[in-house]
């Protein structure tokens, strides 16, 4: 498969689909919502691509074997997420800035939507 190879600022090898659009350099990555088991999580799971080492414990236990529901913002997991009811409840591990927290709201309003 002939893949476009892109380099990062810390030599980080990125591959692509030859003459798929790229976003504006300058777009912000969207709030997404993250199941348990995801393999996002997993993959990194001890690294901290998109799991501060910081949070990493309060996601994974050695007291359960799946992971819990996160959210990320910015591309980086800010906290969990766990249906209540007809709702879903987040907690971000720290505030989650005023930019930022419209999203996770409407993202967790569609994703209480799709529970329904």
């Amino acid at each position: 498969m002939k893949l476009r190879r892109f380099r990062t600022d810390e030599a980080t090898e990125l591959v692509d689909l030859p003459g798929a659009s790229l976003p504006d350099p300058d777009t912000p990555t969207p709030v997404r919502f993250l199941p348990t088991w995801d393999a996002s999580l997993l993959v990194h799971c001890r690294r901290a691509r998109i799991i501060p080492e910081e949070f990493r414990n309060l996601i994974f236990s050695t007291k359960m074997p799946q992971s819990l529901g996160t959210f990320l913002v910015d591309g980086t997991v800010a906290g969990t997420w766990r249906v209540e009811g007809a709702r879903i409840r987040t907690e971000g591990f720290e505030p989650v800035p005023i930019k930022w927290r419209q999203e996770v709201d409407e993202e967790a309003a569609a994703l209480a939507r799709f529970h329904a």
